[in-house]
């Protein structure tokens, strides 16, 4: 398994939109990891690449945790479902399993829009997936007047506003995060040009010298 921020840049991007039909049968699986504070778009900028790219998936782990919490809670009681390591498992095994299932015609594409901000947690899920798939990482940033600007004006989850502000410095806290992920800015920008700006990370200008 290749990832963008233990192999570098250069050798980890190579283009979706651009390449041979013949390169195309020959890519393996690529994960976009998508991090950021809660808040910062992740589920909106996965939604919208999907829509970009026809035959990506998106995966979202959240889900995964309300379904252990269902099972697990009331028996091993914790406060953030990512300290079950049947979530972290079930994370890693869910996109091996999907990676496998999608056509060599696509674009072989998952998305997971998830924040991790233990890095032994993180490491365990990478460790886990399968050689052939490719993982890249990224972290939407924003500062912190945009952040509380978001969090107040937010219809959807009005309930998540104290404990969105609250996650926003714990996020801050996990410094390995920003040195290791590629970082998109997103203060003052418009999803639209944010997902421009992961598809640049996508889909590389030279992408002929990334295969080489």
């Amino acid at each position: 398994m290749k990832c963008l921020w233990e192999t570098g840049q250069e050798n980890c991007n190579i283009t979706l939109g651009e390449m041979s039909d013949d390169l195309k049968s020959k890519q393996n699986s690529r994960v976009l990891w998508i991090a950021g504070a809660f808040g910062t778009g992740k589920t909106t900028t996965a939604t919208l690449l999907s829509a970009a790219y026809p035959g990506t998936v998106v995966i979202d782990p959240e889900e995964i945790g309300t379904i252990l919490r269902t099972a697990l809670q009331h028996v091993v009681p914790v406060r953030d479902f990512q300290d079950w390591g049947a979530w972290r498992k079930l994370v890693a095994e869910t996109i091996n399993a999907v990676a496998a299932e999608l056509p060599r015609s696509g674009p072989r594409l998952v998305i997971v829009p998830q924040t991790v901000t233990n890095e032994k947690y993180w490491l365990e899920i990478l460790n886990s997936l399968k050689p052939g798939i490719e993982v890249v990482p990224i972290v939407l940033e924003v500062d912190s007047d945009e952040h509380s600007r978001r969090a107040h004006t937010d219809v959807v989850e009005r309930n998540a506003l104290r404990w969105r502000l609250t996650k926003f410095t714990h996020f801050n806290d996990a410094s390995w995060v920003r040195k290791n992920f590629m970082r998109i800015e997103t203060t003052g920008v418009e999803p639209p040009a944010v997902v421009e700006a992961v598809k640049r990370v996508l889909e590389p200008p030279d992408y002929q010298s990334v295969l080489r």
